[in-house]
């Protein structure tokens, strides 16, 4: 039977698919960038479900508003299946060419060595601090729950053994085509070091070579699938808001606004301790600004460290770094360790997530796998927007937690996605400054060892 509360449901979703309409025509015409159709669908996402809330009250639970979200859901919904489906293949390319970016010369593969395990180290170390940044700040699980759905919760992890056990797969291709993604890195990462190696080998080496063009191949389709899915966030990000706000939601734009507050808190401290380390390597502020302030305002205006990198490269040279330094440490920090992107902001994701379930997110069960899955996750870092985004996808999934969060804070992703990719570009000149005053002092203390043997031996 055809009531006035069916008349209200069905003409709500004619509002929501004009909504749809509308942001659709406003990337296909209006040209507006991707940032201002997400912060339009944040706004349109609001006033809808407020709307909602107000018309159907009691009826969002149960009733003709319940139909209404049940359809304006399916959008939210199949947005973050999509971004499921994308999770292994991206890990595997980017792990596999992340690693195969170390160089086969000897010289060339000890310095690559140097600068990723300067950037891993140093990106556990961010993770640590990022955590401490966070505990300072008063999220709780009641405000937390507004952002995301309480019939996701899940199991917390049993151990950190077990956890870790978890890892090696029993089947090298069942791991690729199981639900877990603890395995899958395994392989990624096994892929990836074995392709080094085979490039070392005279008799191996157009085997190595072929494998590294067909994953470079790969990898651009599978980035080019992520674009596509990364593309329809405005809309996920307009049913989910829609969504949250008709249940009567409002404490969303505090959890969202704190998130802000405490990335860019963590990030400036971060950032801090990058110019404390230059100074003491006899790089202070003013020659580091006059240097690479340039690259760094490139980098917190276009949010890729990828489309800095022939900025990066240069302000290394000028900072005194050698040209094959310069080009590994610009070349490797677009994907590999990025304190902004892999370690600020995933570890934040991962413990909000964490709380947000109820578990207890600063014991250390939960943090020691969280900060070696970031370790993991920031090896192949994709150096554009959005980058920080897959990441925490696949943090939040190693741990086992709900990728929703992730989903909801993309509504202020590009507010905090700039302060990231600074940061990013900041830690590839640390790391190539690092690198490069390491080997020029032993270099000469080496040179001074040997005049020394020499001017014996002449005595």
């Amino acid at each position: 039977m055809f009531t006035l509360s069916t008349l209200y449901a069905l003409t709500a979703l004619a509002v929501f698919a004009g909504l749809v309409a509308f942001l659709i025509a406003a990337r296909a015409k209006l040209k507006w960038k991707f940032s201002v159709r997400v912060v339009a669908a944040l706004v349109l996402g609001s006033l809808f479900g407020a709307a909602v809330n107000l018309i159907f009250q009691d009826s969002v639970k149960s009733g003709a508003g319940a139909s209404v979200l049940e359809w304006v859901n399916l959008v939210g919904a199949g947005f973050t299946a999509l971004l499921r489906f994308i999770i292994v293949p991206l890990i595997v390319v980017s792990i596999v060419n992340a690693i195969g970016k170390t160089t086969s010369s000897k010289e060339g593969a000890k310095k690559a060595g140097q600068i990723i395990a300067f950037l891993l180290a140093t990106t556990a170390v961010v993770a640590v601090l990022s955590i401490a940044v966070l505990s300072l700040f008063p999220f709780t699980r009641e405000g937390l729950s507004s952002l995301v759905d309480q019939n996701t919760a899940v199991a917390a992890p049993s151990s950190v053994a077990e956890t870790l056990l978890n890892l090696i797969p029993s089947s090298f291709f069942g791991a690729l085509a199981g639900d877990g993604i603890l395995p899958v890195v395994f392989v990624a990462a096994l892929l990836g070091f074995v392709s080094v190696a085979l490039k070392k080998d005279e008799s191996t080496r157009p085997s190595a070579e072929r494998f590294e063009k067909g994953m470079t191949v790969a990898y651009d389709f599978v980035l080019k699938i992520v674009d596509y899915v990364i593309e329809l966030t405005p809309y996920g990000i307009l049913a989910i808001i829609a969504t949250r706000i008709a249940k009567g939601n409002w404490q969303m734009f505090v959890q969202l606004g704190l998130f802000v507050g405490v990335s860019f808190t963590a990030m400036i401290l971060v950032f801090a301790l990058h110019l404390i380390a230059l100074f003491f390597l006899g790089c202070g502020p003013k020659k580091y600004f006059s240097t690479s302030g340039v690259t760094l305002l490139n980098a917190f205006t276009t949010r890729s460290s990828a489309a800095t990198l022939p900025l990066t490269r240069d302000s290394l040279k000028k900072l005194g770094a050698d040209e094959a330094t310069a080009d590994l440490a610009s070349t490797l920090g677009t994907c590999i360790g990025q304190h902004g992107c892999a370690g600020v902001y995933p570890t934040m994701v991962a413990i909000l997530a964490g709380i947000a379930q109820g578990w207890n997110s600063y014991s250390l069960l939960f943090l020691v796998p969280l900060v070696i899955y970031v370790v993991i996750a920031s090896i192949g870092t994709a150096g554009v927007g959005g980058g920080a985004f897959n990441v925490s996808l696949l943090v939040l999934t190693l741990i086992g937690l709900p990728i929703e969060l992730a989903v909801i804070f993309m509504a202020v992703d590009f507010i905090v996605d700039m302060g990231r990719t600074a940061l990013n570009v900041s830690d590839s000149l640390l790391a190539g400054v690092v690198v490069h005053k390491w080997n020029s002092r032993k270099k000469s203390a080496g040179n001074g060892a040997a005049r020394s043997i020499g001017g014996a031996e002449n005595a």
